[in-house]
This record gives structure tokens, C-alpha cells and sequence, in this order.
């Protein structure tokens, strides 16, 4: 092998590995969606050998979701508006008008005329994933919130519900039931005693048992937090039945698949500080807090590299201006802040 070619080897060799850690602060929880991301960074970040392309082939081919997944990649990254954002964060990789007719010969007319860099695929991925529709969400839930908003709800038997910004539930108030299905994010019930009709929340791994009491459940996917302000509640695991945990006021308590936890004494001012629209918390990691900001935002927040994940960070901010939150806590980080057009966020 010739010392050119080895060095170009070693190039494509360095720049897989540092996308590869780069990519470490984005994961989707499909994991066919995340293997495709990683195809698409890999084929279109740097040059593909043969052996590589033929590997992506054999993937491809393996399974029809694949190329799906892939698919969806590509129609996305033919957006002109993405393009130009690439181009803007990666000033280097713009090619001059004879490179770009070059390149254009070279190679297939899918992919050929840019470069798509490593954060733009994340952000590729962010925008696909917060367009798709939540086609069974809109079919089951009696009430929904999107980003952004929060609603208090008078139940049939005359208790208070507050629903959280992008947050849904379905009811079931018939023949004396008094049901309620939490089917995604936070609520906050205010429930009038009846003892002769026990009130029910079911989230995902738990189900909440009162008569007349004060509380919120929050689901979030991979587990269920349910915090105690006033009266008595019982938590149950709903797969497999029989756990239960019996909460006073300040008790907090969460499940997941592995079962619930001992009940906490959170700070209730933190707690329920979201009923108030502000968003308070202490010595949090910059991504978590990025993460709850997220669900207040009607357009994807997107935090590229691994470098600000683990910064520490405090704070108390209005949630009716995500944007000005995640600006300030951006300067206490050290992060730069880019906004691209229908409200996208770029953070590093």
C-alpha cells in the first residue's frame, strides 16, 4: 500500500473515531434508528471505502426497517435549510464551486455537492423524530397539552387536574369509577374525598390508590415519579401486582421496571414548582436540565459533544421562556447558543 493511501486510511480511521465520540451525547431509543444514524454519519461524514460500503449493503439488506430508517435519514438531509446550517457551523467543509462540480462527478447524485458534519445528522435525526405524528396518543387521550403549555382540567366528580406541558391523559368517570390513565408527562390531582369510590391515576409502571388527597405522577418513559403534598396515597407496581408503598405528605416515590424505590423527602418548593410555571432546581447535570427544557420548547433542542453533558448547574426560571433559561444557563456553562430557523436550538 502506498504511503498516500495509508495516510488517508489513518484519516478516515481518526475521523470515525472522533465521530464515534462525538456521537456519544446523541442516542435514540430505537435502536434500528440509531444504527441508521450512525450509517449516515459514516457515509456521508468522510470517504467510504469499499469494504465499508459493502458492510452498510449487507446491513441494509439485512432487514426492510433499515433501509427505512436510513431512507428517512436521506430525505431529510436533502433539506436546503439544513444544508446551508451545516455549512454555517462547519466553514471548512464548504466546498468552492469547482470542488463542489468535482465532488458532484464523483460521486452519486444522492449524496454528492456537501458534506453533512456529525452534529447536523444529530440534528437531522431530532427534527425527524419531533415531526412524526403520535398518531395512537391523539386516539386515546381526553386531554392533551403540547410544549409550551399547561391546563387545569375540573374532573367529573369535581376534583383538579393541572396538566404539564406536553402531557396527555385519558378518563374513565363511568359507573362511579373515578380512572385516570396518565399516558404521557406530568399531572397534578387535587381529588375530592369519597371513600365509597377510591380515585385511580395508572402510569406506566404504577397505579395510585387515594380517597381524597393532593399529589403528582409524572411518566416519562423509563420510569414513574409519584410525590406526595397532602393526605395518604398507596403506590402499586402494576407488572407484576402485589408491591405497594404507602406515602406521607413529603414522600416521593418512583418506579420502573425494576420495581419502587423507598420513599424520598424531596424539597416540595422543587417538587411542585412546575404547578407555578417556573423550573427550579440544584447542582444538576447541564443535559438532564437540557432534557426537562426540551418538553417546554415547540422545536428541537439539540446539545452536540459530550463536553457540557456533566456540567453542574443551578437555577430558578420562568418555563413561559425556555429560550431565555437555556441562554442563561449557556453562559454559566460555556456553551454557544445558534438558533435556526422554526425555533431549532443548537447547544456547544
Amino acid at each position: 500500500m502506498s504511503p498516500v493511501k495509508e495516510e488517508w486510511k489513518a484519516s478516515v480511521k481518526q475521523d470515525k473515531a472522533d465521530g464515534e465520540q462525538d456521537a456519544g451525547a446523541y442516542r435514540h431509543a430505537d435502536p434500528i434508528t440509531d444504527e441508521a444514524l450512525t450509517w449516515f454519519v459514516t457515509l456521508l461524514d468522510a470517504p467510504v471505502d469499499p469494504d465499508t460500503r459493502a458492510a452498510y449493503q449487507v446491513w441494509r439488506n439485512r432487514d426492510p426497517r433499515h433501509a427505512a430508517a436510513f431512507d428517512r435519514l436521506s430525505s431529510l438531509g436533502s433539506m436546503p435549510e439544513l444544508q446551508a446550517a451545516t455549512l454555517a457551523h462547519h466553514p471548512q467543509t464548504a466546498p468552492s464551486p469547482s470542488a463542489n462540480q468535482s465532488a458532484t462527478r464523483r460521486r452519486s447524485g444522492r449524496f454528492g455537492g456537501w458534506r453533512v458534519s456529525l452534529a447536523a445528522a444529530a440534528l437531522l435525526l431530532a427534527i425527524g423524530v419531533h415531526l412524526q405524528p403520535t398518531l395512537a396518543l391523539r386516539l386515546t387521550a381526553d386531554h392533551r397539552t403540547v410544549a409550551g403549555e399547561r391546563r387545569e382540567i375540573a374532573l367529573p366528580d369535581r376534583s383538579r387536574l393541572i396538566l404539564d406541558t406536553d402531557s396527555a391523559v385519558a378518563l374513565d368517570f363511568a359507573e362511579g369509577r373515578r380512572h385516570v390513565r396518565l399516558l404521557r408527562g406530568q399531572a397534578y390531582f387535587d381529588v375530592v374525598s369519597d371513600p365509597a369510590h377510591p380515585f385511580r391515576v395508572t402510569a406506566g409502571f404504577s397505579e395510585v390508590e387515594v380517597t381524597g388527597t393532593a399529589f403528582t405522577v409524572r411518566s416519562d418513559g423509563g420510569q414513574d415519579a409519584v410525590f406526595l403534598e397532602r393526605g395518604r396515597v398507596s403506590v402499586s407496581r402494576r407488572e407484576p401486582p402485589g408491591q405497594t408503598v404507602s406515602l406521607v405528605p413529603g414522600d416521593r416515590v418512583t418506579a420502573t421496571v425494576d420495581g419502587l424505590s423507598a420513599p424520598a423527602r424531596p424539597d416540595p418548593t422543587v417538587a411542585l414548582a412546575w404547578k407555578d410555571g417556573r423550573y427550579v432546581f440544584h447542582d444538576q447535570p447541564f443535559a438532564a436540565v437540557v432534557d426537562t427544557i426540551r418538553h417546554y420548547h415547540g422545536a428541537p433542542i439539540v446539545l452536540i459533544g459530550d463536553r457540557l453533558a456533566g456540567a453542574r448547574v443551578s437555577g430558578n426560571y420562568r418555563l413561559d421562556d425556555p429560550i431565555a433559561a437555556l441562554r442563561s444557563l449557556a453562559d454559566v456553562v460555556g456553551a454557544r447558543v445558534t438558533e435556526l430557523p422554526a425555533g431549532i436550538i443548537l447547544l456547544r
